[in-house]
C-alpha cells in the first residue's frame, strides 16, 4: 500500500529551482539529455518558470507540486486548449526517480483526471517518448489510448484520454 500524497499548487518564489530540475529530469529520462527542455527554457529556464505562473494564474491546481509528508515527490503540469476549454493537455506527471515504481503515479493521474472532470474538461492529452516503455504502459493501463506519432514532434507518441473515441475520463475498472 502507497503513501497518500498531498497536491499543493507551486510556489515559485521558494521551488522554482525544484521545478526546473524535475522538468529537466524527465527530459532526461524520455530523450537522453535535457538539451531540449533548456533550448526551449529560455535563459535561466525564465520563459519555463513564467509559463508555469501563467498556467497556474488561468487553471489554479494545474501546476501542482506532490508532498509526502515534508518532501516534494513529484510535479505535475497540465493546460486547459484555449480554443476548446473542455480539453486539456497534462505537460508533465513527473517523480523523483526513488518514488517510481511505488503506486504513487496512480495518485498524480487521479489528481489530474479529478481536476479535469471538476472543470468541465471531457479529453486531455498528453505527450510521451516511445523510448519511455515505462511510462507508455502506465498511460495504457490508466486508459489513455495511443493516437500515433505527433506530427509536429515525430520522437514522441500523442495519447489521450476522454472525448468520443470510446475513452474516458473516468479510471478504468481495475483502477485501484
Amino acid at each position: 500500500m502507497s503513501q497518500s500524497l498531498r497536491f499543493r499548487e507551486i510556489d515559485l518564489n521558494h521551488d522554482a529551482e525544484t521545478c526546473i530540475q524535475f522538468r529537466a529530469d524527465s527530459f532526461v529520462e524520455s530523450f537522453g539529455s535535457a538539451e531540449g527542455f533548456y533550448r526551449a527554457a529560455g535563459e535561466g529556464a525564465k520563459d519555463y518558470l513564467e509559463g508555469l505562473r501563467s498556467k497556474n494564474r488561468e487553471w489554479p491546481g494545474s501546476c501542482v507540486h506532490a508532498w509526502l509528508g515534508d518532501a516534494i515527490v513529484g510535479q505535475i503540469e497540465l493546460r486547459r486548449d484555449r480554443a476548446d476549454p473542455s480539453r486539456a493537455h497534462v505537460l508533465l506527471y513527473y517523480l523523483r526517480p526513488e518514488w517510481r515504481g511505488r503506486g504513487l503515479g496512480q495518485q498524480l493521474d487521479a489528481y489530474v483526471r479529478e481536476l479535469c472532470q471538476a472543470g468541465g474538461v471531457r479529453a486531455m492529452t498528453l505527450r510521451v517518448s516511445p523510448k519511455n516503455s515505462r511510462a507508455m504502459a502506465f498511460y495504457r493501463r490508466k486508459g489513455w489510448q495511443d493516437r500515433g506519432v505527433d506530427a509536429d514532434h515525430p520522437d514522441v507518441r500523442i495519447m489521450e484520454r476522454g472525448d468520443d473515441r470510446s475513452t474516458t475520463l473516468a479510471p478504468p475498472p481495475n483502477d485501484r
